[in-house]
């Protein structure tokens, strides 16, 4: 009987997996090198992200926050120091944090580590030269990659803090530029490569509503050397999706109210119909109805589902 069937498309052994997040290179100029820039007005809408402390940016926020691409002049050495992200956000691996020449030179106002819980019972992240020049010193401990979810929010937090404090005691020390900056927080891990740069790029998903590709892009081309694997771009994939989702949500609930607002100011009183539970009528509205899992519109089929099987008449003769 099993010898008259056969399969309607490819099937494999393997066990299920996601789709896989291909992220392409970066579009590149005239010149070779890449196109990759955050170019925000200062009417952008920080207060969506949700994230507080991020007035901040509505200021230091203007033209091209991409001073230089270092795709094409990447060196390997590179890969052992820190590289600027943005103004005021550094990624790098451990070696960087233990500098003191580069935490004074680069100006460095705050550290924050990422690491592994089993690296943070070790005290192998530690920066000896952040306690000497009396540097900040924040963490984010995880069992595992996949905790990093959960923990970007708070680190977001711990950035724009400091970030947002430090901006409005520099605001009586304007730059040449006369505009107030905020500090400059190196985000490093063992390698900088992998848990710290996720927690960089999803810093940008967040206060600047880029989507995923463009973001890790942007790293990317600032920080040659990153590398992210398949579980770590589909939980960046992921965080995108919850940062997309409260944005809808505080937009929806802002203009909820706008439209209470309007409506309270109103001279006379708006009316509005009892609501009652949908019936069956309301729900199969117009003839429409569901018979064995199909969608029935007027007795025809609306949508039909693909079968894995399918008798084979060759065999059959």
């Amino acid at each position: 009987m099993d010898g008259f069937h056969m399969a309607t498309q490819s099937w494999s052994s393997r066990a299920p997996s996601p789709p896989r997040l291909l992220v392409p290179p970066p579009a590149v100029d005239r010149n070779g090198a890449p196109v990759s820039s955050i170019s925000q007005s200062k009417n952008l809408d920080f207060e969506s992200s949700g994230f507080a402390n991020s007035d901040f940016l509505k200021t230091v926020t203007y033209d091209n926050f991409m001073t230089r691409n270092a795709m094409v002049e990447w060196k390997y050495g590179q890969r052992w120091t820190a590289q600027n992200i943005l103004p005021f956000l550094f990624l790098g691996p451990v070696t960087a944090a233990r500098s003191r020449d580069f935490l004074r030179g680069n100006g460095i106002t705050m550290l924050l580590a990422v690491r592994d819980t089993k690296s943070a019972h070790a005290r192998l992240l530690g920066s000896k030269a952040a306690q000497e020049l009396d540097i900040p010193y924040s963490t984010l401990d995880t069992t595992g990659n996949q905790e990093l979810i959960a923990a970007f929010p708070r680190g977001i937090e711990i950035i724009n803090a400091h970030l947002s404090a430090t901006y409005h005691q520099n605001q009586d020390e304007p730059t040449l530029t006369n505009r107030s900056t905020p500090g400059r927080v190196l985000v490093f891990c063992e390698s900088g490569n992998e848990r710290s740069a996720a927690m960089v790029v999803a810093y940008i998903m967040a206060m600047y509503s880029m989507d995923v590709i463009k973001a890790i892009q942007l790293v990317q081309a600032q920080r040659f050397a990153v590398a992210f694997d398949d579980p770590t771009k589909l939980l960046l994939q992921t965080y995108d999706s919850i940062l997309r989702a409260r944005r809808d949500v505080f937009r929806s609930s802002k203009q909820n109210n706008s439209t209470s607002d309007k409506a309270t100011t109103q001279p006379y009183p708006v009316t509005s119909r009892k609501l009652s539970k949908r019936t069956l009528d309301d729900t199969c509205d117009d003839g429409e109805m569901e018979v064995d899992g199909v969608e029935v519109w007027n007795g025809n089929d609306r949508r039909r589902g693909a079968a894995p099987f399918c008798d084979d008449v060759g065999l059959r003769r």
